[in-house]
């Protein structure tokens, strides 16, 4: 006969004795009894494992993880797998050489059909059997081991045999004993569970008040210990609880050293507990916008609505002063104009009220100032004049700046550096050349890129801007991706590129979909509207306008654009007044807030057009001229839109010399769309006058132009007027002035990398010339056009025409 308990561990003292009294009295019987116990685990009853030992019959026998060689032998005997350690290793380390837990991996493999690889190797499923049968191991091995396996899994990297005891209140033996039986289970590595997905549910099936207070528990122990502060932290989160007296400022440094290793969810969920815990008002006040600030990295909407406490403890007059100045900061940089006038007139009256003490906080909002120059240029000033520059530094501290001029000081490196001797695209690049990517200089560096775009030179602003996007990807700032990818689609679109703007545009709302009330999305859906319009897509134009967006939009920088947009979908749509009155509307509110400046928002040349459909030439030339004076000797852009519609609105004998103007401006911009439309203007000016060759030649031009920006609506409109809507435009060659052309202008950085006849290609077919053209302008073949051309993709690593820097442009003589 044959009697096997098993579990022997778990039977009761009564039935142990029954047990123990037929083994000592059955000697002579034909009897074997197998008790099987778990390894380590809690004696119940010293005397029935004393008095088997007495037994002469007695045997103990221990079975032990099976080893490597014998693990490749079972995943041959059930798998068919090469009997290798190489592929037994990943098996192994998974199971720990428990034959249950292999077992279950087996299982999972199975279920899980397609086998993964790694190497070569066949690689392990960890499903649900294996971790079920884990738990099992755990249980099943008493109490003082399971709640072992508990303390590891909350303590993580963090633990020790000594922090486990602590923590758990065993004493050393017991804290050794219950880890070597996990340890013999397989199921740990040293004080480590051998796979994540046994640690998670470890976790997931403690008691969730147990599992809050022994998470509240190991952060006090750490922090006693002198454990790092981000452990700390992480236990404080898990436990949901600060009440701890120095909680909240080891929560704020814990965000700190978040942020330094580019954790920005968990500097923000540190943030968040910190002031769900702090009672100081101006310190909660400090945290929630400190936070705002910081979930910019993440989610520039979300980042907006937490402003919304502050803006309201301010306009109760219980926002303390040491924090207007960063609400300012994060509401311009928002551009939220209205909201920080509001703001910065409550400044002004605390500043009235509070006396010298709060001077300091003038100074934070008047940064902007600074960085213009104009304290620099009083100093300079004073210093000429042998006076106390310290006096004259107090003086300039002790006046209050109204809202508007600190808001155009803030904008003001997007066009010109308040007198500065040094250009804004050289004081730009020096800002983007020096810092890395942080919170700090996030905000400096997306000024300077969009000054390069808002100066001319979006050829410029173009790869810092994908070098900045790809930064963010790398630094886990997703909101900081969808920042740049909404000014990559500007760029696009000034540029011409209307597909690339759209697909940039597109990516940057899928990361903010804006259905939060944020007003950043009305960047990329400007850009979008305005991109679907040049195309043709006037459906598309029209769903992107069909979108709710919030009533704040329009009191923020981002509405000026939309509106516009807005305008400019009537426009082509034929709805004339209601364009005019979107375009007059968004140059109001740019008069307003002192941020009328073409480069910015060229409403006046949007305006005039529309007066031009209504019929009012005067009004039309008025407008465009008063732009012209407005943007001086500025973007190159803006003064050859403006020349475009002037020749519109003036007399047809001035219209070819205007239209010859607008181009030449338009081709040192780089907007091929603009400049096709230039075109397409002046080639049919010059049909009018009886010079069909040579409009043929440049609405030819135009039509290619238009097409590869994909303006099919502009391409459609240039073949009817042209008269060459069954053909593809061929216009005739006309060979630029000299035997090769003009030497083309090449930066260092770009002729460095091509030689001179690469360079004299790639200039042309900036310029929208076709490899026929090219070759017959330079006296070439049309063979070696095409190997000049693949040579400079290759060396600017580039792929299209489309890439090719505009500054590459050839300066021709002529227009043909």
């Amino acid at each position: 006969m044959v009697i096997c308990v098993d579990e022997l561990q778990l039977v009761d003292a009564a039935s142990l004795q029954y047990l123990l009294y037929l083994a000592t009295r059955s000697r002579s019987a034909k009897l074997l009894m197998v008790f099987a116990q778990a390894t380590d685990s809690e004696q119940k009853d010293a005397v029935f494992n004393t008095e088997l030992l007495r037994q002469p019959n007695f045997q103990r026998l221990r079975l032990e993880r099976l080893s490597w060689e014998e693990t490749a032998q079972l995943l041959t005997t059930r798998l068919g797998l090469p009997d290798s350690a190489d592929v037994a290793y990943s098996w192994y380390e998974v199971s720990g050489g428990n034959p249950l837990l292999l077992r279950a991996v087996i299982d999972d493999y199975r279920t899980a059909g397609a086998p993964p690889r790694r190497g070569g190797a066949v690689e392990p499923v960890v499903g649900d059997m294996f971790v079920q049968a884990a738990l099992t191991c755990v249980y099943r091995s008493g109490r003082i081991v399971s709640r072992l396996a508990e303390g590891i899994a909350v303590l993580g990297a963090s633990t020790s045999l000594e922090l486990l005891g602590r923590l758990l209140r065993t004493g050393p033996t017991g804290t050794r004993r219950g880890a070597a039986a996990l340890d013999a289970a397989g199921l740990v590595d040293g004080l480590a569970f051998r796979h994540p997905y046994v640690e998670a549910a470890v976790l997931e099936d403690m008691d969730p008040e147990a599992r809050l207070d022994m998470n509240r528990r190991a952060a006090v122990l750490l922090h006693q210990g002198g454990g790092a502060t981000l452990a700390v932290a992480r236990h404080l989160l898990a436990a949901q609880s600060a009440d701890e007296p120095w909680a909240v400022p080891l929560l704020r440094d814990a965000a700190q050293q978040a942020l330094a290793e580019d954790d920005a969810k968990l500097a923000v969920a540190c943030l968040e507990l910190a002031y769900s815990a702090c009672e100081d008002e101006e310190l909660r006040a400090g945290i929630r916008i400190g936070t705002a600030g910081i979930m910019w990295r993440l989610n520039p909407s979300a980042s907006e609505r937490m402003l919304a406490e502050p803006l309201a403890a301010l306009y109760a007059d219980r926002l303390p002063a040491a924090h207007i100045g960063r609400l300012i900061e994060l509401l311009l940089a928002h551009g939220r104009i209205e909201e920080a006038r509001g703001a910065i007139g409550r400044l002004n009256a605390v500043m009235s009220n509070a006396g010298p003490a709060s001077m300091s906080q003038f100074r934070m909002t008047a940064r902007w100032a600074q960085e213009s120059g104009a304290q620099d240029r009083a100093l300079g000033a004073a210093a000429r004049q042998g006076e106390d520059a310290g006096a004259t530094r107090a003086q300039l501290r002790s006046r209050r700046p109204s809202a508007l001029s600190t808001i155009t000081a803030a904008f003001s490196g997007f066009f010109g550096r308040g007198g500065s001797e040094e250009s804004p695209v050289a004081a730009a690049e020096k800002v983007l050349e020096v810092p890395p990517l942080t919170d700090a200089t996030f905000e400096p560096i997306v000024n300077s890129v969009n000054a390069l775009v808002y100066a001319g030179r979006p050829d410029k602003a173009a790869p810092w801007c994908d070098a900045l996007m790809d930064e963010a990807e790398r630094r886990r700032a997703p909101g900081w991706r969808a920042i740049f990818d909404s000014i990559r689609a500007e760029i696009a679109l000034r540029q011409g590129n209307l597909v690339e703007s759209a697909a940039y545009a597109t990516t940057a709302l899928e990361i903010v979909p804006g259905r939060d009330g944020s007003v950043f999305i009305g960047g990329p859906l400007a850009s979008q509207i305005l991109a679907y319009t040049a195309m043709g897509k006037y459906d598309a134009a029209a769903r992107q306008l069909s979108r709710p967006v919030p009533e704040a939009l329009f009191k923020s920088i981002y509405g000026l654009g939309y509106t516009r947009a807005r305008g400019c979908y009537y426009l082509a749509t034929n709805r004339i007044n209601a364009a005019l009155g979107e375009f007059l509307m968004a140059g109001r509110l740019a008069q307003l807030w002192e941020l009328d400046h073409p480069a910015l928002l060229p409403w006046r040349s949007d305006a005039a057009e529309a007066w031009l459909e209504l019929g009012d030439r005067e009004k039309a030339a008025n407008l465009v001229s008063e732009q012209l004076a407005r943007n001086g000797a500025g973007d190159s852009r803006v003064r050859g839109v403006s020349l475009r519609i002037l020749a519109a609105a003036g007399d047809i004998e001035n219209r070819s010399r205007l239209l010859g103007q607008a181009v030449e401006e338009l081709q040192c911009s780089g907007d091929r769309l603009e400049l096709a439309r230039a075109l397409d203007d002046l080639g049919r000016t010059l049909r009018g006058s009886g010079e069909l060759g040579r409009a043929d030649a440049i609405m030819g031009r135009a039509w290619r132009m238009a097409k590869e920006c994909g303006a099919e609506e502009l391409c459609a409109r240039i073949r009817l007027d042209s008269g060459l809507e069954a053909r593809d435009p061929r216009p005739v060659v006309r060979p630029v002035s000299g035997p090769l052309g003009p030497k083309p202008a090449v930066p260092q950085s770009l002729g460095t990398k091509l030689s001179e006849s690469e360079a004299r290609v790639a200039a042309l077919a900036v310029d929208g010339y076709t490899n026929r053209e090219i070759a017959a302008n330079l006296f070439i073949t049309i063979s070696t056009v095409e190997q000049h051309l693949t040579r400079v993709y290759r060396k600017l690593n580039i792929r299209s025409r489309q890439q090719l820097p505009t500054a590459l442009r050839a300066q021709v003589d002529e227009i043909a």
